[in-house]
């Protein structure tokens, strides 16, 4: 199984990845985080973890949800459409996303409903925030769900 992880995991970013385009780069990482749901009052503590993989042109994740979620993301760069193609699977379902930058912000837009989107509003070195989001035929935002990060101290950059 050792060899298994050496050929997944890599060590760094792939030069032939433009730095560009390097959205998520800022992710890798451990993160403890404060998930939260727009229509319940609670908050559900977990983690998130990043890795580059796959020679460095792609990033995996794994959230940590307990007794609620348990999922991963795998981010491929893809060239010809200078975008990020993702999927995102937990048990029981996969959902395939586009990701861009807008501004500041990176957009993650469902391939099957453009009105559905998961957003990085903001990524810092030791925290960022995370959006689930559906476009109203108005334009407006209505958020789903959000996460809160801070990057575990025993992971610092």
């Amino acid at each position: 199984m050792q060899d298994f992880f050496k050929a997944l995991v890599s060590e760094g970013k792939n030069t032939k990845l433009p730095e560009a385009f390097n959205y998520f780069g800022k992710l890798i990482g451990s993160w403890k985080i404060d998930y939260v749901e727009s229509n319940n009052t609670g908050t559900i503590q977990g983690e998130w973890l990043f890795s580059w993989v796959l020679e460095g042109m792609a990033i995996q994740d794994v959230i940590i949800l307990p007794d609620y979620e348990y999922g991963t993301s795998l981010r491929i760069f893809n060239p010809d459409t200078q975008a990020w193609d993702v999927a995102y699977g937990y048990t029981g379902k996969i959902i395939r996303l586009e990701a861009r930058k807008q501004g500041e912000m990176i957009v993650l837009t469902y391939t099957n409903d453009e009105n559905r989107k998961w957003v990085f509003v903001n990524i810092d070195d030791d925290e960022f925030h995370w959006q689930n989001v559906t476009v109203k035929e108005n334009g407006e935002w209505q958020i789903n769900a959000e996460i809160y990060a801070k990057r575990s101290v025993t992971d610092s950059i």
